[in-house]
């Protein structure tokens, strides 16, 4: 058998919620919270995800009204404005040199002033990158 622990201060009326679901599903109070904190964990690093993309698109949305920006390439990641490059091959080198440096879940890479399609790239594509 494993080891124990308590928990203090734990919410009255959640410990009751856990509780119940327990007891509807016919199972041990403590699997149900051990399912409740993996799923936590896993949705945690999703909103994290979600954050850094929201991020990244407040930073690109600024720069779009700017004329010092137009015409050029400019990199975003991490929610700041990495780099702002005369060509798509100088914006993609600086991509790939701020992924050696820095983990990134979302990027973007666009030329201010175009009409550009949007496109998604997942966080595995970005680390080919």
């Amino acid at each position: 058998m494993g080891k124990g622990f308590y928990l203090k201060n734990l919410d009255e009326k959640a410990y009751r919620a856990i509780k119940a679901i327990a007891a509807k599903r016919g199972v041990p109070v403590y699997k149900v919270i051990n399912e409740a904190l993996t799923l936590y964990a896993n949705l945690y690093d999703s909103l994290a995800a979600e954050t850094e993309e929201e991020a990244n698109n407040r930073v690109y949305e600024t720069l779009i009204g700017d004329p010092r920006y137009v015409g050029k390439w400019v990199v975003i990641a991490r929610g700041k404005l990495v780099s702002v490059a005369e060509s798509w091959n100088e914006a993609i080198k600086t991509m790939k040199n701020f992924l050696s440096r820095e983990k990134a879940s979302h990027g973007i890479i666009s030329r201010i002033g175009e009409e550009v399609e949007e496109v998604e790239i997942f966080g595995s594509s970005l680390e080919m990158l």
